[in-house]
């Protein structure tokens, strides 16, 4: 069995193809040690899909983006939440904080497929992405998350994860461990080998979905499309703002050029205008040279 599993948590933070052969180590243990039940809990563990692994390998080296994620979803709950009171304002700059740490996630966890030799296909990041969105808004896939205990991706409507097991297997109650890393016969609590087996086998990865929300009203329902209806105005008129202003840096850019080119032709008007004024004023004082040469050439013919 792979160093360091005592739990079934344990296996989700393996390397994927470890996942198969570190869980029926553990299931063996189980049995020798006379806790059938949990034995064949253990042995029924679903190995994860590519992408839960990687985002279960992902919230284990990086809780606080996990962290960060969930305070964004947080952020968008209750941006909705007044949006259903008439105040949508919040609603936009919550969505995309929101999608800023969707991606960081995401890219994180492509990384992490990127270092175990399995390059994040389009499906793939697409399945990330919808389950990173889905665990920033639903606390309790958010939970198994943060846990790194993902089986499959998670959806709209449900998700698997390996949730907490009864009896020693819980996160919060791991089977003791004897001398060379077998597990203990006795139940840290004292109690006797497979207590609590019954209440075990309701907690196996896949067994539970997400609780069902209530429904909304069909006031809520309008409040909600009225509000994304704003965002996408909001939006639609940021980005026709942001055109206009393209458009008029760049006309305002053309002028300055063409009012620079302009001057540059006056200045040089100037410049000959002033040449030829002073080409003009040496003429005309040649002609006052000339017309008084000729004046004294005439005043010495013979009269």
């Amino acid at each position: 069995m792979a160093a360091g599993v005592r739990a079934p948590e344990d296996l989700y933070g393996l390397p994927l193809e470890e996942f198969t052969p570190a869980r029926d180590a553990l299931a063996k243990e189980l049995k020798a040690a006379g806790r059938k039940d949990e034995a064949g809990e253990v042995k029924a563990l679903r190995k994860p899909s590519v992408a839960a692994w990687a985002l279960n390998r992902t919230a284990r080296d990086h809780p606080d983006a996990v962290a960060a994620l969930r305070s964004a979803g947080a952020g968008v709950r209750e941006a909705q939440e007044a949006a259903l009171s008439g105040d949508a304002g919040r609603l936009r700059e919550a969505s995309r904080a929101l999608s800023d740490e969707i991606d960081r996630v995401a890219g994180l966890a492509a990384g992490a497929l990127e270092s175990a030799g399995r390059p994040a296909s389009t499906a793939q990041q697409e399945k990330l992405a919808a389950t990173l969105r889905t665990a920033a808004v639903d606390d309790a896939a958010g939970e198994a998350l943060a846990r790194g205990v993902l089986v499959d991706e998670l959806g709209a409507t449900g998700f698997s994860l390996l949730g907490s097991l009864s009896g020693d297997l819980a996160a919060g109650a791991r089977p003791a461990a004897r001398p060379g890393g077998a597990v203990a016969d006795r139940h840290e609590d004292g109690a006797a080998p497979g207590a609590g087996d019954d209440r075990a086998a309701a907690a196996l990865p896949g067994a539970h979905r997400a609780a069902r929300k209530p429904r909304a009203t069909p006031e809520q329902v309008e409040a909600v499309e009225a509000a994304r209806r704003e965002l996408r105005r909001c939006d639609a008129e940021a980005e026709q703002a942001a055109t206009r202003a393209q458009r008029r840096a760049e006309r305002a850019e053309l002028a300055q050029k063409r009012a620079a080119e302009a001057q540059r032709e006056a200045e040089e008007a100037r410049a000959a205008a002033e040449e030829a004024a002073g080409e003009a004023e040496a003429a005309r004082r040649r002609a006052d040279h000339a017309a008084a040469a000729l004046t004294a050439a005439e005043s010495a013919l013979p009269a």
